[in-house]
């Protein structure tokens, strides 16, 4: 077997010198939670509705350089929490147990959780399948689901989970086209299987205008976002005495690489010193064949050095992990709740009574005191949906230990015009945030 070529002890090269971009990394940094209902049947009828919906989030997001972009798998209306003291029942054991029984669509589902200290055993036997399987690349879509559902003629069916399709999706509008494919391949998610279907109408839609690289001094021309691939498994002689001679594709594939697809018409060979791990998602200095960071090349970044925003998922037994799963290491320092999707004005008062400060008195203060936070949280939707993945929080006993309501969880309301729809707040609640 060859040995691997060692790059030290040469000359380095010349650098070149490449465009510097004009846009800033803003000082505050913008996270936003939205639940899956965004999409779900009662606002959006059909693949197309759902995309322009998912269309118009990604545009918002980009125009105000939103780091990351959290979607919250909506527990099902109809859920119902069997947990108090009254309807707490006994196991065999002897240990608390909790229901959650689903109705609606989808009837006759029920997890069972068991409140032992050191092991919660899960009965999820007629739920839906969960995996904690993520996406390679920058985005990691959290807890991805693939539900099976019954269809009229009760026969069963593979349907993408709304999260899922919305992640993917939003995903999808900062993706160059000739990585669609790779980064969304099967191979690196089984439950990939079927997604490039439904991009069917965003693959037609305008690219959004302010994504990274454009309006950005032309770093388009020196930097592209590419994907590692692998070199062709290299050949092997044979151990077989017939053969002997007989060249043959090693039994080992290849997990690292110095090629770069970055949509020539031929792989670049990176001018590295150590090779990369395939279908690793990075950005390319073209002119000096080397790996930069996204800040670098285009200004600005989302968490986790994305391209555009990060994106990831939380499952609707997980509400937790929205704030324990965030990808900054000091987390969110404030978060700020804005009620939408309410169309008949329900949880506006209670907001009120619950003593939710509202965003206006904060800034007054903080202009004042002359601080700012840095990192913020902004979950927008229905009161009521926020709060039903709250009540099923598998893990709410230890978690959110006292809380009774998930609003105790904001530091802020931000309020807009009653009757908003999610999409459309997003873009009300951003340009209101950074006034």
């Amino acid at each position: 077997m060859s040995k691997r070529k060692i790059d030290g002890g040469a000359a380095s090269p010349e650098v070149k010198t490449t465009k510097k971009p004009t846009k800033q990394q803003p000082h505050q940094s913008i996270s936003i939670c939205i639940p899956s209902s965004v999409i779900s049947a009662k606002n959006a009828y059909n693949l197309q509705q759902k995309t322009m919906i998912a269309y118009q989030i990604a545009k918002a997001c980009l125009i105000y350089d939103v780091a990351e972009i959290v979607v919250l798998k909506q527990v099902e209306k109809g859920v119902e929490i069997v947990g108090k003291e009254k309807d707490t029942e006994k196991n065999h054991d002897g240990v608390a147990k909790t229901e959650v029984v689903v109705s609606g669509p989808g009837v006759g589902k029920k997890v069972v959780f068991s409140e032992e200290d050191d092991d919660t055993k899960v009965d999820l036997s007629s739920a839906p399948e969960v995996t904690q399987e993520p996406v390679a690349m920058t985005s990691e879509l959290d807890n991805q689901l693939h539900v099976v559902t019954n269809n009229n003629n009760g026969t069963l069916s593979n349907e993408i989970d709304d999260a899922l399709l919305l992640a993917s999706l939003l995903q999808f509008f900062i993706t160059p086209p000739y990585l669609t494919k790779t980064m969304f391949s099967p191979r690196l998610n089984p439950k990939f299987a079927t997604i490039l279907s439904k991009f069917k109408y965003a693959s037609k839609l305008p690219k959004i205008p302010s994504l990274p690289f454009m309006q950005n001094n032309n770093v388009h021309e020196h930097f592209k976002e590419g994907v590692i691939i692998p070199r062709a498994t290299p050949k092997i002689k044979t151990k077989s005495k017939s053969n002997k001679n007989k060249l043959v594709p090693s039994p080992h594939k290849v997990t690292v690489s110095k090629y770069v697809n970055i949509g020539e018409s031929e792989a670049m060979k990176l001018d590295i010193a150590r090779e990369l791990p395939v279908y690793s998602r990075v950005t390319v200095d073209v002119r000096n064949k080397t790996i930069v960071s996204a800040k670098s090349a285009y200004g600005v970044h989302g968490h986790r050095s994305s391209f555009g925003y990060h994106v990831r998922m939380v499952n609707d037994v997980q509400f937790n992990k929205l704030f324990t799963n965030s990808p900054l290491v000091d987390g969110y320092s404030e978060t700020i709740f804005v009620n939408c999707d309410d169309y008949f004005d329900k949880w506006n008062q209670l907001l009120q009574e619950q003593g939710v400060p509202t965003y206006e008195k904060k800034k007054k203060k903080s202009e004042e005191s002359g601080g700012t936070n840095v990192n913020v949280l902004m979950i927008l939707g229905n009161l009521g949906t926020i709060q039903r993945n709250f009540e099923c929080d598998e893990a709410k006993e230890e978690m959110f230990e006292g809380l009774e309501s998930v609003v105790k969880l904001f530091d802020y309301r931000l309020d807009i015009p009653n009757g908003c729809k999610i999409e459309d707040a997003i873009l009300i609640a951003l340009t209101r945030l950074q006034q």
